[in-house]
């Protein structure tokens, strides 16, 4: 019905009602939908970190002094800064796996190692969104970026895979291996051979 609370806040009387009366049920869920909306709020509000902190790395990458004058990126350079971007926690992750020794890991590290260890798997297998740095405008755009959350989506975000995925592309498509007949690939794959 149209007269369903959606906020404690505005039901009247919430002192009064009795534990098993429909004030209470109304009050209870109020309070479910409200904790449930802070629950989604908190989740975007964590995704949103996470793709702020990768911006902010690539933002001070390109800002750094070797990479000021540059003005736009090729997708072969991209994809070295992607292997930066990768490796940034290399030195954090032998440090932990040095200091553990045959004891267990603290919960913080534990997480730390799984979120780089996904970080590179996703990369591997679908690759991974940065900033389009192969546009001058974007290059731009993202060095006067002012780190605020809330303007990400000015930034174009484009799927770039790791160095050594594109190069063995580059080398598939140089040797023709890309360019198969079906009847080459169904011998290849079953040993038989077709016609």
């Amino acid at each position: 019905p149209n007269n369903k609370r959606k906020r404690v806040g505005k039901i009247k009387g919430k002192e009064k009602a009795h534990p098993y009366s429909r004030k209470a049920r109304q009050i209870s869920r109020a309070m479910n939908k409200e904790s449930q909306i802070a629950r989604a709020k908190e989740e975007r509000a964590k995704v949103a970190m996470a793709h702020g902190q990768k911006q902010v790395w690539f933002r001070d990458r390109i800002n750094e002094e070797d990479l000021l004058e540059q003005k736009s990126w090729t997708t072969e350079q991209l994809a070295k800064l992607v292997d930066e971007y990768l490796q940034r926690n290399n030195e954090e992750v032998e440090e932990i796996e040095a200091g553990r020794k045959g004891r267990a890991l603290a919960p913080k590290d534990a997480l730390f190692l799984q979120v780089v260890e996904t970080e590179k798997k996703e990369s591997k297998l679908g690759g991974i969104e940065v900033p389009d740095l192969t546009s001058a405008f974007m290059v731009k755009t993202l060095r006067s970026w002012d780190g605020d959350v809330n303007s990400l989506s000015t930034i174009k975000l484009i799927n770039c895979k790791p160095s050594d995925q594109l190069q063995q592309k580059q080398r598939d498509v140089g040797t023709g291996a890309s360019t198969k007949t079906a009847e080459e690939a169904i011998a290849q794959a079953t040993g038989m051979v077709v016609g």
